[in-house]
């Protein structure tokens, strides 16, 4: 007997529920079949150096919008430095006395995924991302998924307990997103799939927190666009200037003026697309200048497009500016800036972006800037504050992927120092010292 459209419908329906039932009850399983599943991480409890030991931990199961992630590499993020190795620092409040671990995220490979994940599924290879993006919030329904309400969701109340140590302690992920294990527990909101088949170190290099940053300053257009043939600076050489320096290349930018005290970042700026190189220390108080004459013409004769320098609103200096600077946990081992606050810098960058030109700050200053207040007002430079650069994760993370694989980015220039998960402490005493440009730690559970 033929059926009628509306009993069609109707076992249509039928098999439609019948799926999602079956759907739910997979991810349920995959969830607890990752229960009391043993593992390595770098728990951070207390205060001083030996804070963070390596331990051994047993998963929690997973529900929700829980995700489990097979750790491939992680980034050793130059901020969180203090936290894992004890360094002292304001008050933590109740943080500091939880088991955390630290962390920025990584890459790695689904295991498992709880019962309302629809982003990725087990198998798929996921960037863990420092910025989450939910969709839904304020911000990510306004174009602002780099500043998504979820990322001020991340005190003590806020966080879950996702493993426990031996003796029975609750662990917890760092911002729920951890990464210095071989396992990261986190939310659907901080998954992004991507597909390619890069090598661990190098996909952990490009998708890093700093890598995210540069890149977004530099070619998500969320904040500003860099016109080609735009005159770009760049100040502060780390992993997230030199990752905007290759942005600032990628994106067609003429002349690239790469600024740090470190002469080695210096070299590594000139293989990866900057055109010059300056010394904060050499350069003293003309910097601005320096970068204003390199930025100066091809001719000062206003009827015929040309730009000077000259009066308020002279046309000479960057295009575009970015600033990665920061405050300095500790006195490096290599050359020191001019300022470990992160403020002279910061203020030399706004002053040294030509009118009409763009400033993005990226770093954690230290202290109070104080900037001339007629440039300010009239002066036409426009500042963006840049919280991952104003990248949007589900959306420009896999563009920053699909330039690794295109090899437009080169993240071998910046992953100076891989090391497995066991030497961890040693590698972020290098980040913390500046004596690397950037440290990946690898995971091969």
């Amino acid at each position: 007997m033929n059926e009628t459209p509306s009993s069609s419908r109707r076992g249509i329906f039928k098999a439609g529920l019948a799926a999602a039932a079956g759907g739910i009850a997979l991810a349920q399983a995959q969830g607890q079949s990752n229960s009391g599943r043993r593992f390595r991480g770098w728990v951070s409890r207390g205060a001083g150096p030996g804070r963070t030991t390596l331990q051994d931990l047993t998963l929690r199961p997973i529900t929700g919008r829980q995700v489990v992630v097979r750790t491939e590499a992680t980034n050793l993020c130059y901020s969180n430095a203090p936290f894992v190795l004890g360094l002292p620092v304001p008050a933590g409040g109740p943080l500091q006395n939880m088991a955390l671990i630290q962390g920025h995220g990584g890459v790695g490979v689904v295991e498992s995924v709880g019962p309302e994940v629809r982003r990725v599924q087990p198998g798929d290879r996921v960037c863990v991302s420092g910025t989450p993006q939910c969709g839904s919030c304020y911000q990510c329904l306004r174009g602002r998924a780099d500043m998504c309400q979820f990322l001020g969701r991340q005190g003590p109340n806020d966080l879950v307990p996702i493993a426990d140590m031996r003796d029975g302690t609750p662990v917890y992920a760092n911002s729920h997103i951890g990464g210095l294990a071989e396992y990261m527990v986190t939310f659907e909101e901080w998954v992004v799939p991507v597909f390619t088949r890069a090598p661990a170190a190098e996909l952990g290099m490009v998708c890093s927190c700093v890598s995210v940053a540069g890149l977004g300053t530099t070619t998500s257009q969320a904040l500003a666009a860099i016109a080609p043939g735009s005159i770009v600076a760049i100040v502060g050489c780390g992993p997230l200037g030199l990752s905007a320096v290759q942005g600032a290349r990628i994106s067609g930018a003429s002349k690239i003026i790469a600024i740090d005290p470190i002469r080695a970042r210096r070299e590594v700026s000139l293989k990866i697309g900057a055109t010059h190189v300056l010394d904060p220390n050499m350069e003293g108080d003309k910097l601005v200048a320096k970068v204003r004459e390199l930025s100066n013409g091809p001719n000062n004769r206003l009827w015929a497009g040309g730009r000077d320098s000259g009066g308020l609103l002279g046309g000479a200096g960057a295009d575009f500016v970015v600033e990665a600077v920061g405050a300095d946990h500790i006195k490096p081992k290599l050359e020191a800036g001019p300022d470990p606050t992160g403020i002279l810098p910061m203020r030399q960058a706004y002053e040294m972006c030509a009118p009409g030109g763009h400033i993005i700050t990226t770093s954690l200053p230290r202290g109070t800037i104080s900037l001339p207040a007629v440039v300010f007002a009239i002066g036409g430079r426009t500042h963006h504050a840049g919280q991952a650069g104003g990248a949007s994760p589900m959306r420009d993370i896999p563009r920053f992927v699909a330039m690794l694989d295109s090899g437009q980015y080169n993240a071998k220039a910046l992953a100076t120092t891989v090391i497995p998960i066991e030497r961890m402490l040693e590698a972020y005493e290098e980040v913390l010292y500046r004596t690397t440009v950037t440290a990946i730690m690898t995971s091969s559970v």
